[in-house]
Order: C-alpha cells, then sequence, then structure tokens
C-alpha cells in the first residue's frame, strides 16, 4: 500500500518536470506561460464565484430546513418496493446538486453500513454512476451565458435517474 502512496505521489512530481522540460527543450518561456494560466484561472474563479456561492447557500439550506429528511419520509414507502434503502435517498437527492456533500454522505454510509454491505454498495456505486448535473449545468450556464440550459438540464437529470435504476437493478441481480 505504501508503494501506491509513494508511486502515486511521485507520479505528480515527474509530471511537473516533464511538463517543465519538454516546455525548455520547445524553447518556451515556461514561467510566463504558467503566470498566464495563472491569472486566466483567476479570472475564471471570480467568475464563477457567485454561482458557486448560491449553489452552496442552496446546499445548505437543504440539509438546514429538513427538506431532504421531508422528502425522506414521504417516498420512502414508495421506494421501498423497489428496493432501495432509505439511508440512500438522501445520497440521491443531493448528489446532483453537491459532489462534496455526496461524497460526506457516502463516506458516512459506508462507515455506518460497511463498504461490503448492500447498502454500502449501492452508495459506490451511485456516486461512480451518476454526476453532479444541476452543479455543472450552473457553471456552464454562468460562464457561457447561456439562457437556454433546459434541454441539457433534463437530459443529465434523466441520466442520473437511468444510472440510479441500474445500480439498484444491478445490487438486486447479484452482478455487485
Amino acid at each position: 500500500m505504501k508503494l501506491v502512496q509513494y508511486l502515486g505521489s511521485s507520479a505528480i512530481i515527474f509530471m511537473i518536470g516533464f511538463i517543465v522540460i519538454y516546455g525548455v527543450l520547445e524553447k518556451k518561456n515556461v514561467f510566463e506561460i504558467f503566470m498566464k494560466g495563472v491569472v486566466e484561472g483567476q479570472k475564471l474563479v471570480i467568475s464563477l464565484f457567485p454561482t458557486w456561492l448560491g449553489l452552496f447557500v442552496a446546499v445548505g439550506m437543504l440539509k438546514a430546513s429538513g427538506i431532504i429528511e421531508f422528502l425522506v419520509e414521504k417516498i420512502d414507502g414508495i421506494v421501498k418496493n423497489f428496493f432501495v434503502y432509505k439511508e440512500i435517498l438522501p445520497l440521491i437527492f443531493l448528489r446532483p446538486i453537491s459532489g462534496s456533500t455526496a461524497t460526506v454522505m457516502g463516506t458516512e454510509i459506508m462507515k455506518n453500513y460497511g463498504v461490503d454491505s448492500n447498502i454500502g454498495l449501492l452508495a459506490s456505486c451511485i456516486m461512480g454512476s451518476t454526476e453532479t448535473t444541476i452543479y455543472v449545468v450552473a457553471l456552464y450556464a454562468s460562464k457561457l451565458r447561456n439562457k437556454n440550459f433546459k434541454p441539457v438540464l433534463i437530459i443529465g437529470l434523466i441520466a442520473d435517474f437511468l444510472c440510479i435504476i441500474f445500480s439498484v437493478l444491478a445490487l438486486n441481480l447479484g452482478l455487485m
């Protein structure tokens, strides 16, 4: 395990070294190119900050207001018939909005139920197959100033829904 960690850490150093050496061999001003990238990245972060802030506030409000728990209680009776665990529902609701919140929830699920439990396997499969659709669409729409993002949002949410359905099917068919 330590060998894998060492190789992973070393890979970053070797990649940075390779890029610098390649740039020098191509007779490019590597530092100037790097600084241009930093400035462009800073402009991007500043332009996207209002969208990020709005999404973080929205996720915080959803969690603090109890809406997620309310939805879980209302939907639990329906999804129980389809072998979806009640503990997975908050993850399903928040995954399209916030990847970091979903990661924390997935980690808690695995810590409480184990990684090899049905709930842990289902959480892993959902985390790996779905996307933070609302988050990604909000960032792209704000950056591109695109007002016609509804088709992309609908297609993305349908894809997330299908990934959840197929994750549940794979678990119930014994494929994971």
